[in-house]
C-alpha cells in the first residue's frame, strides 16, 4: 500500500545518501495494472518527494532508465560548501 511504499523509499533514500550516493533511480512502474491504468505511487512520490530535505531535484526518467515508469533523484550530499 501507499504507506508501506513511502516507509520503504524513506528507508532507501537514507540509506542512499548514508552511502554517499547522488543519483538514484526509483522505479515505481506505469500502473498498467491499477485501474483506469495509472500509477498510484507515481503521483504519491510527486507529493511526497518535494518535502523531503535530502531530495534536491527530480524528474521523470529517461527512455532506456525507465521512462514513465521510473524517476531520478539528485541528492543532497551533506557536505556544507566553506566557499565565498
Amino acid at each position: 500500500n501507499r504507506r508501506d511504499a513511502l516507509a520503504l523509499t524513506r528507508d532507501f533514500l537514507s540509506e542512499a545518501t548514508k552511502r554517499g550516493l547522488r543519483c538514484v533511480r526509483i522505479v515505481h512502474g506505469k500502473g498498467l495494472g491499477s485501474p483506469n491504468r495509472e500509477s498510484v505511487l507515481k503521483g504519491v512520490l510527486r507529493n511526497w518527494l518535494p518535502q523531503q530535505l535530502d531530495v534536491l531535484a527530480f524528474a521523470q526518467a529517461p527512455a532506456a532508465q525507465g521512462g514513465g515508469g521510473a524517476v531520478l533523484l539528485l541528492l543532497d550530499s551533506g557536505l556544507v560548501s566553506l566557499a565565498g
